[in-house]
Formats: structure tokens, C-alpha cells, sequence
């Protein structure tokens, strides 16, 4: 996270915060997490923004948006190497069930 400067580190938890808010369902994968939001402009753009900053910060994850027409959802899969669903719980409130 030391990559995105303390600007970028707070504007990263703002965003979490606010997609925390928005009460993701979280699905656990073998090497990580997806969470699914309800598709809205608003949470698409601040998806496509942490999206960003994630991949700034962690270029190990492998992320993944899929705008599903027929749930109505934005699906955001976060995967990586051996480990990564450990440091995702750590590092990442909507992987761990709650908010910051």
C-alpha cells in the first residue's frame, strides 16, 4: 500500500468504506474472493476506481469484472498466488464480512 502515497491509501479506504456500505455478498473462491454489488452507476465507478488503486498497490491480484445482466450484479473476483485469500482477509474488510 506504500505505492499510493498517503493520498492514495486514504481515498483507497474511502472507497472501501463505501462499498462495504453497500452490503456486498461475498462468495470465497480457492485463491480468494468475489463480491457482488447491486448495478449501479454510482458503485460501478467507485468499483472501477478501487479496481485502480488495487491494482497499483498489489499487482500479484488478479481481478475481474463481470457486469451480469441477468442478477443485475457487478461481480468483482480477486484472486492470486498461494496466500493471497489470507492477505485479502487482512488486508481488505469486504473480504473479511464487515467494514473498516
Amino acid at each position: 500500500m506504500d505505492v499510493l502515497g498517503a493520498a492514495g491509501r486514504a481515498r483507497h479506504a474511502v472507497l472501501v468504506s463505501e462499498l462495504a456500505s453497500a452490503a456486498p455478498a461475498v462468495e470465497e473462491l480457492a485463491e480468494g474472493f468475489a463480491f457482488r454489488f447491486p448495478s449501479r452507476p454510482y458503485l460501478f465507478l467507485r468499483v472501477a476506481e478501487w479496481i485502480g488503486l488495487e491494482r497499483e498497490c498489489c499487482p500479484f491480484l488478479e481481478i475481474r469484472l463481470d457486469v451480469e445482466h441477468a442478477s443485475r450484479t457487478l461481480k468483482v473476483s480477486v484472486t492470486g498466488p498461494a496466500g493471497a485469500k489470507e492477505f485479502l482477509r487482512a488486508e481488505l474488510p469486504l473480504a473479511a464480512g464487515g467494514a473498516p
